[in-house]
C-alpha cells in the first residue's frame, strides 16, 4: 500500500469537522482497502465512508468499522 495514501485517509478522518476519529486504519486487501477501527453507530460508519470515498474517489474502500454501544454505566464504580 502507499502509505502516503495512508496518512492522507487518516488526516483526513482526524481532522474533518464532522468525523475528528483518530483511531481508524485504512488496510490495503487484494481488491481495494478497507476501513477497520471502532466507530459508535453504524451511522457514523456511513458517514465516513462517504467521507472518504467523496476524498478519494479513484479508491475502492469497504467499510468493515466495528460498531460499539456507549452507553450510560449500570452502576457506581467504587474505587
Amino acid at each position: 500500500m502507499d502509505g502516503h495514501v495512508e496518512a492522507q485517509v487518516q488526516q483526513l478522518l482526524a481532522e474533518h469537522p464532522q468525523i475528528a476519529e483518530q483511531g481508524i486504519r485504512l488496510v490495503e486487501v487484494t481488491d481495494g482497502y478497507v476501513l477497520v477501527g471502532d466507530v459508535e453507530s453504524t451511522e457514523r460508519c456511513t458517514q465516513i465512508q462517504s467521507v472518504v470515498q467523496e476524498a478519494f474517489p479513484h479508491l475502492t474502500v469497504r467499510c468493515d468499522l466495528t460498531v460499539t454501544r456507549v452507553g450510560v454505566p449500570q452502576e457506581v464504580e467504587r474505587i
